[in-house]
This record gives structure tokens, sequence and C-alpha cells, in this order.
């Protein structure tokens, strides 16, 4: 069975933890990418243009196995992560990564991850909606986290039974701010904004 996370941005994060780790072809993404050619008037140096989105759309079908996702341990979205250069090394643009096209607006699907152990919600494009962290509840590995903007369903937090590191530094509001005094008191490390 092929898995897709319904969340375009996540589903990259996802491919480049696996192009990093060797289990994916670079050379399969590339050919994917450049299927979508030729340019247009509007694609290329410096910016997006309608190639990177048919590109994107292309990427996020990609399924990949159950092996390879219970493989993934950490997920990031750098701007200068391996697939977001792929893609504009491919297309002949130059966002340093951080396009709103990467945004992650999604964590559905992340327990199909069942070996992650970090995920950092850092560099992804601007997000103006608060993220759902419903989907991490109960996840049996997670122990780091970085949050990023405004969250909801933050008492979901308490149900990470592994957590031990979480970064708000870079967060928004969150629904139940007391939620970070109850983990504090639980163990786990919080940075704050500030601190």
């Amino acid at each position: 069975m092929s898995i897709v996370f319904a969340d375009r941005g996540l589903h990259l994060g996802v491919l480049d933890a696996l192009l990093n780790a060797g289990a994916l072809d670079p050379a399969a993404l590339v050919t994917i990418v450049e299927s979508t050619g030729p340019d247009g008037p509007e694609d290329g140096y410096p910016g997006p243009g309608p190639r990177l989105a048919a590109s994107l759309t292309l990427l996020h079908a990609f399924g990949i196995t159950e092996a390879q996702a219970a493989a993934v341990e950490a997920v990031d979205f750098d701007g200068g992560n391996e697939i977001y250069m792929l893609v504009e090394q491919t297309l002949d643009i130059d966002t340093g990564g951080e396009s709103d096209d990467y945004i992650v607006a999604s964590l559905a699907g992340e327990r199909q991850l069942p070996g992650l152990r970090s995920l950092d919600l850092d560099g992804h494009g601007y997000r103006s909606a608060a993220l759902d962290l419903t989907p991490l509840a109960g996840h049996p590995t997670l122990e780091k986290l970085l949050l990023t903007g405004d969250a909801t369903a933050a008492a979901t937090l308490e149900s990470l039974p592994a957590l031990r590191d979480l970064d708000v530094s870079l967060a928004g509001n969150l629904d139940d701010p007391d939620v970070l005094n109850r983990l504090e008191n639980r163990g786990v490390a919080v940075r704050r904004r500030g601190r």
C-alpha cells in the first residue's frame, strides 16, 4: 500500500527525510519535476511560476511504502532541505526553500510515521491558520518537537509518552498555554520565547 500524506508540505518533508537517508533515488524525483517542462514565460529564475505548482502536485502524488514511512525518524522543513533544492535547481528558480508553496498546514496522517522521534516545524513558509495538533495524539516515539505559529489542541502534547524536548520559542498562541507548565512538571524540557 502506498502512503501519500494529505498535506503537501508534510509529504515533501517526508520525501526529504527519505532522500537524506538514501531511501529515495533523487534522479526519479528530478524526472518528475522535469516532466512539467518546458519553461513558460513566467517560469525560471528568480521566482516560482506555474511549473513549480505542477511539480509540487506531482511530487505530492509520489507515494511511499509503509517500510519507508516506518524508517523515518526525523522530519524538518528547513529552507535548505534537499527536496526543495532538488525542485528549485531543476526548475532554475531560487526562493531559498522559503516559498509559501512549501507550507505545512496539517499534520494529518503523521501517525503513519511510527518511528518518528523528532519533528521540527520551522522554516516551511508562512502559515496564517492555527495548526491542529490532534494528529499527534498518542504518538509512541515522538521525543522532540519544535512548534511555530499558533496551535490548537495543545493538550494533545500531554498524550505523547516519549516527549522530552518541546521548543515553543517560535510558537504563537496555544489554545491551552497551561499545558507547558504541566509538561514541565512531568519532566519535559520546554523552551519558551525569551528563555
